[in-house]
């Protein structure tokens, strides 16, 4: 019984398996008719190619070939070499015509000298005939002649760095410095210049573990570059940075500082005692921020939830010349804020010490804080005011990936 049951079903499965064996000849039939024929034509040229010459830059337009008589056309490619002489190109689909023009902008040229760029017209294998070629000369680019604008201002604690970009263009000012009578107090600092308009920054020349030129006279070679990374030649500068300090923190506090509670007082919105460190002080707290340990730090509380806004008010005893103030994160940590806003007082100006809200508080306005960064930087406030109060302020513009702020240290340089 057992073999005539699968002779039985073998009987069976042949014209299944005959039946199976044709709808998978049909299907490929089937497959061969609807599969599409990729046309490797090479397209027409393009025609009408027009050039100009920017700071560093080339402008082409051009106008695509009939796409009804070429089907084949899928992109342009516009081949050239940069400064480097390293071969570059652009690819730029035919849907960014319009009315069947394109335009391109092609960047990062240091010299005046003619470049050659050669426009290819591709199918989508990028299979092409020749090329229509074009020679283009660039205008001196923007950073040469940005940094022939750049003046260079002793304040305190650094230098003030001002600028006229004559262009629509983003240019780095590069500042390579040193102490005249110390070498190996050296440095280096970039500064981002948008297109278009006159601008100043305020910098100090940092060097070494945290510190700063101040009081000596310095070498700065300013050099302009672009985003490609070309560089100009140098202007040196001899300049002395105005003479300051970090401030000692000795005898700084916080109005109504509590070391074990979370909740705010006139001095602060919150911060955590109990979730970061157990509980041990000054981990967590608003103190942790005058300690001299980057391993400890500040957080708004979030075992008992505060959202931004954050802030707390340093007290300096005294009133004191400020010039900078400088913040450093929570080592290793990115969730944190995306900036600050700085108000200062003075002691005449706190008339009423139970409400600070109520003081005479002059703005120093907002600035950016790169969460990215382990090391300290530095926020220069404007007519360095003399001041015993700094509040910092965290708003809901500056929250970051988290919902509390966190900071690792807080120094203020000021004059002597």
């Amino acid at each position: 019984m057992k073999n005539e049951f699968f002779s039985v079903n073998k009987l069976h499965a042949l014209p299944i398996a005959m039946v199976c064996l044709s709808c998978v000849l049909a299907s490929c039939k089937d497959e061969a008719k609807g599969r599409i024929t990729i046309d490797d034509t090479p397209p027409q040229q393009v025609t009408n190619v027009k050039y100009s010459s920017g700071p560093g830059e080339v402008y082409l337009s051009w106008v695509n070939p009939d796409t009804l008589s070429n089907p084949s056309f899928m992109y342009t490619k516009v081949e050239y070499l940069d400064e480097k002489g390293v071969m570059q190109y652009h690819l730029i689909s035919k849907e960014r015509a319009v009315d069947n023009v394109v335009e391109d902008t092609i960047r990062g040229f240091a010299t005046m000298d003619a470049k050659t760029f050669s426009l290819y017209t591709c199918t989508v294998r990028g299979y092409h005939g020749e090329a229509v070629e074009v020679s283009v000369s660039p205008n001196a680019p923007a950073f040469q002649e940005l940094v022939q604008t750049v003046r260079l201002t002793p304040d305190l604690g650094g230098i003030v760095v001002s600028w006229n970009n004559a262009y629509n263009v983003p240019v780095n000012i590069v500042l390579d410095y040193y102490a005249v009578a110390d070498n190996s107090k050296s440095g280096k600092t970039i500064v981002n210049v948008k297109g278009k308009g006159e601008g100043s920054q305020f910098v100090a020349l940092s060097y070494g573990d945290n510190m700063v030129l101040s009081g000596e006279e310095c070498v700065v070679n300013v050099i302009g570059q672009d985003e490609a990374e070309n560089s100009s030649e140098p202007v040196e500068f001899n300049i002395t940075p105005k003479a300051v300090v970090k401030l000692d923190r000795s005898e700084w506090t916080f109005p109504g500082y509590v070391d074990n509670s979370n909740d705010p007082t006139i001095g602060y919105s919150s911060q955590e005692t109990i979730g970061e460190g157990g509980g041990v002080s000054p981990h967590g707290r608003v103190i942790a921020m005058l300690d001299g340990d980057l391993s400890t730090f500040w957080h708004a509380s979030w075992k008992t939830t505060y959202k931004y806004p954050h802030w707390f008010i340093v007290d300096m005893g005294k009133d004191i010349t400020v010039s900078s103030v400088e913040i450093t994160r929570r080592q290793g940590n990115n969730k944190g804020q995306i900036g600050q806003h700085f108000y200062t007082c003075a002691s005449a100006d706190a008339t009423d010490p139970s409400n600070p809200d109520n003081w005479n508080w002059t703005d120093q306005g907002s600035y950016s804080f790169d969460i990215n960064s382990d090391a300290p930087q530095t926020f220069r406030l404007s007519q360095n005011p003399v001041c015993r109060y700094i509040k910092v302020y965290f708003g809901e513009e500056h929250k970051g990936a988290g919902d509390q702020a966190m900071v690792s240290e807080f120094n203020v340089y000021g004059a002597e």
